[in-house]
């Protein structure tokens, strides 16, 4: 039988339940089979304390014992690969004065684990070997209404955990849920809060709704529940309270990226000119990504593509009038394929797209990085020395060379040369 993460999750339940424990599918897997949606991994709730899960699987990794939270690992299937389960023990939640984890916890039954969940779509229980669903938060109801409800009381649950009001964003953009009118009025109420949450934590979160495809329904859920003016850079941001279509977003290739996003979140936030966004920032891709990257705490590849493509999406919009040297050097670079989407995306007139991609197919046939005739070597041994010219001789000759102006690497040698003598 080929490997499942489910039938392993499965046999688990199994077993602490023929050891006399209850034991549940718990939380996002039951959701998504409700909803008729394919689980990405399975989670195990159970009575059964971590020491005795321990005891049953040995091998098991201790990632929260104090919280209750086990995870169980061995290696199944014909391939032997690795699945991991996590497995928690039902548990209430003491105070949380870090606004992040419980002060303490106390090991309970199902039905006040459940209660202690973020969202009632999320608080449901599923044995999966009796085929029983156990519901103690109404998330049946509100799966099958699409209403994504805090369980208890919102104010509280957001309290406990700031970051609950963007994982409300990420439900309700990717599930297709309105957010019930009491949860969303408590996100607004508290949106300043989010400023309180890490940058790592704003970062992974943000990165979540945004490379999924309906950012442009959580960027209009995130600027209506206020988290937006509070997450965003000021400078970078024009009039927070005008209303907005996001239709860059909704633009963007299904499969976009982070940073692809960000820029699409940018154009959105930006004034009628983007690199002046806001009057307060000097123009540039540079700028703009180190002030996102200041904000949401962006790695070094991140920044330096974010501004690369910043940058050459500037550029692009003269493409019709561009020679093949520079538009061979961005064909070139491993980000194209990223520039190009964006730029056809977002800023290319869809009639001139044909045209567009027809001359870039093109460039790319002709060879886009094709090994330059002339090299520093070669230069050295016509006898120049390094100096400020050395590095622009071997530019203009490579741009010469892109633009087919040499029929081979004896042109180009004699193009140096004269370029050496002064002539």
């Amino acid at each position: 039988m080929a490997f499942s993460a489910e039938h392993f999750a499965a046999a688990i339940v199994e077993k602490l339940q023929a050891g006399g424990h209850v034991a549940y599918f718990a939380g996002g897997c039951v959701r998504d089979r409700l909803m008729g949606r394919v689980p990405k991994d399975f989670d195990v709730a159970t009575s059964a304390r971590p020491q005795q899960v321990l005891a049953l699987y040995p091998h098991s990794q201790k990632v929260g014992v104090a919280f209750g939270v086990v995870l169980v690992r061995e290696r199944r299937g014909p391939g032997k690969e690795m699945a991991q389960v996590e497995v928690a023990t039902f548990r209430s939640d003491g105070a949380y004065t870090d606004s992040r984890h419980p002060d303490s916890v106390r090991f309970t039954t199902a039905e006040e684990d459940a209660k202690r969940r973020d969202f009632s779509c999320n608080g449901l229980f599923w044995d999966p070997i009796r085929g029983e669903l156990h519901d103690f938060v109404g998330g049946r109801k509100d799966i099958d209404e699409k209403i994504l409800r805090a369980i208890g009381d919102p104010f509280r649950r957001f309290a406990e955990d700031h970051l609950r009001m963007l994982r409300a964003i990420r439900f309700a953009a990717k599930l297709e849920f309105a957010i019930e009118p009491a949860t969303f009025a408590a996100i607004q109420s508290q949106a300043a809060q989010i400023r309180t949450v890490s940058k790592e934590r704003i970062h992974d979160e943000l990165c979540n709704i945004l490379t999924h495809p309906a950012r442009a329904r959580a960027g209009s859920l995130l600027q209506t529940s206020r988290l937006l003016e509070h997450l965003w850079p000021a400078e970078l941001f024009a009039q927070p309270e005008r209303p907005r279509q996001w239709a860059a977003l909704a633009a963007l290739p299904v499969d976009a990226d982070f940073v692809q996003a960000l820029i699409g979140v940018y154009r959105e936030c930006a004034e009628q000119h983007p690199a002046r966004a806001g009057g307060s920032l000097q123009p540039g891709g540079g700028a703009i990504a180190q002030v996102l990257r200041q904000a949401f705490l962006l790695n070094n590849t991140e920044t330096d593509d974010l501004a690369w493509l910043l940058d050459n999406l500037a550029r692009l919009a003269a493409w019709e009038s561009l020679s093949k040297a520079p538009l061979k050097r961005l064909i070139a670079d491993p980000r194209w394929p990223r520039l190009a989407a964006l730029f056809v995306a977002l800023d290319l007139d869809p009639a001139l797209r044909p045209t567009f991609e027809a001359r870039m197919s093109e460039l790319q046939r002709e060879g886009a990085a094709p090994a330059p005739f002339v090299t520093g070597e070669v230069l050295i041994r016509l006898g120049a020395s390094p100096g400020k010219r050395f590095k622009g001789w071997l530019e203009s000759l490579y741009d010469r060379q892109l633009e087919g102006e040499f029929a081979d690497a004896a042109a180009a040698l004699a193009a140096a040369q004269g370029l050496i003598a002064g002539k």
